[in-house]
């Protein structure tokens, strides 16, 4: 029997769209709170909040939350030859009511520390017209395809008709690849969600390293953001859209599932937070493509992690590493392999 594991909350189209905030401050804002989905005009939002859950508690975030003072994950890495040290701390895609303050032990190790690392600081490309065209462009068929070459007509008819409720559905999106379909359905999905604050904790630290010209470092470079794009096989994100849909269709346990995975996190708890873990729902015939999706997206990156912190450590550099914190669970992890290389992990509390 296959033990259920979380559902992924964001996917990396969603992320890269809400990655950069124009706050100046580590505080929540009010305004970022999501009461229906999240669209793209004032008018669709509209219809969009209309169509969401109304009169009811099972799509509010706030009535499964448990933790209401975080205490999440943080490393301090120590090198044991010339015993410089830097710090290592795991996020969640996005925010709730609780998640700031964040505990002095985390803001100490920020403030000790003389910049702040990040997976990638999507900031930049934002700021780049070149560079989000090329984003959006791994996002398209270009051999002359369309969406229903990629997956089932009956994943396509679901998909098209749980878009298209929510107004986030024109012909346009047929010439789209699948996993950007993947990333529009999960975004819908949890733009049903009430109170979710649809920010990362990486934004926040970004921010406010730059109002305090605090360097901001990018641990991995574009390229590897645009393969992971293309990195699920078709049969995988068909997968993924109509167990989204299917998953979502209960509001009160998707919602319920997001906030433990946030309880997860917020209690410090990290391994039920494995990405392994996630799409257990799978059939078996999609091990071997999930397993590929794996060494293709998240292996990759727990290896360049490690080597930055090897080298941030050789040089004597001291950044506040900010990462989901998936990347700290799992038998491929970050601290794991860090310490299988000779190098002091411990938890900070």
């Amino acid at each position: 029997m296959r033990k259920r594991g979380f559902f992924a909350a964001l996917m990396a189209a969603l992320v890269a769209l809400s990655a950069v905030s124009c706050n100046n401050e580590l505080h929540v804002d009010e305004s970022q709170k999501t009461s229906g989905v999240q669209d793209t005009t004032s008018a669709e939002g509209e219809k969009g909040t209309e169509s969401a859950e109304k009169n009811t508690n099972a799509n509010d975030l706030n009535s499964y939350i448990t933790v209401k003072e975080s205490k999440p994950a943080l490393w301090k890495v120590t090198d044991p030859n010339n015993g410089n040290s830097l710090y290592m701390f795991g996020m969640v895609y996005f925010m709730t009511d609780n998640t700031l303050p964040l505990p002095d032990y985390v803001m100490d190790a920020y403030k000790n520390s003389d910049s702040v690392a990040v997976e990638f600081d999507m900031s930049n490309m934002t700021q780049d017209m070149e560079s989000m065209q090329e984003f959006y462009s791994h996002m398209v068929y270009t051999d002359g395809t369309s969406i229903t070459d990629h997956i089932s007509e009956e994943t396509y008819n679901k998909a098209k008709e749980y878009l298209s409720k929510y107004f986030f559905y024109n012909n346009m999106m047929d010439g789209y690849s699948a996993s950007f379909w993947a990333s529009q359905v999960n975004a819908v999905a949890v733009g049903n969600v009430r109170n979710i604050l649809m920010e990362t904790l990486d934004s926040r630290f970004v921010t406010m390293a730059k109002m305090e010209n605090k360097k901001v470092i990018s641990l991995a470079d574009a390229d590897s953001q645009l393969r992971a794009m293309d990195a699920g096989t078709d049969e995988l994100s068909d997968f993924m859209i109509s167990d989204t849909i299917r998953r979502a269709e209960d509001i009160g346990l998707f919602t319920k599932t997001l906030a433990e995975q946030y309880n997860q996190w917020a209690r410090g708890d990290v391994e039920p937070l494995a990405e392994e873990l996630y799409w257990l729902d799978r059939s078996s015939d999609l091990d071997d493509d999930y397993e590929d999706y794996l060494e293709a997206t998240l292996y990759p990156k727990n290896e360049a992690i490690t080597s930055k912190v090897e080298e941030f450590l050789a040089e004597g550099d001291k950044p506040f590493i900010i990462v989901n914190i998936t990347s700290f669970a799992g038998e491929k992890s970050v601290d794991r392999a860090l310490s299988a290389e000779g190098y002091k992990v411990e938890r900070v509390d």
